[in-house]
């Protein structure tokens, strides 16, 4: 992919997402849905094969911090691999982010793209719902039920 492919991609993506300004994706490499922030980053010269997108999920509670991270641990082991992105922690915000590299670019299109970036703004957002507002502290298996729609005896192999 080069630069001009990648800012058509993003004026597709606008337009599947029904975003208003249909070059500011392209141009700032930041989008919100549903509220939830995500940066999108191109580039050509040291990695012309992906595309980065980082979904901030926002910041935690101190309180809680050491229980969510345990939970998003468990969630990276489990997920890791079925999924195209690992939970991490911005160092600069404290903010806990959702990372995903967007390979296999000459074979993306814009809809299954747009469709997956609403999927991660909504797993954002329930994991906002149901791990970071006092759910810390319950077990994984109950949170990955929730986030998952599975009943709770669910292998949790089977919720990733």
């Amino acid at each position: 992919m080069n630069y001009s492919q990648f800012l058509e991609l993003c004026r597709d993506i606008s337009t599947e997402l029904n975003l208003e300004d249909l070059d500011e994706l392209g141009f700032s490499n930041y989008l919100e849905i549903d509220d939830i922030p995500m940066a999108f980053i191109f580039d050509e010269h040291s990695a012309p094969d992906r595309i980065f997108c980082y979904v901030d999920l926002g910041p935690i509670e101190d309180s809680q911090r050491l229980d969510i991270y345990d939970n998003l641990l468990t969630l990276n082991l489990l997920s890791g691999t079925k999924t195209n992105g690992v939970y991490a922690l911005d160092p600069t915000s404290s903010h806990v982010l959702f990372v995903a590299h967007i390979v296999d670019l000459d074979q993306i299109d814009a809809s299954s793209l747009a469709n997956d970036l609403r999927s991660y703004s909504a797993r954002a957002i329930s994991l906002q719902n149901n791990l970071f507002k006092g759910a810390a502290a319950a077990p994984i298996a109950e949170i990955m039920s929730q986030l998952f729609g599975q009943p709770e005896q669910t292998p949790l192999n089977e919720l990733a």
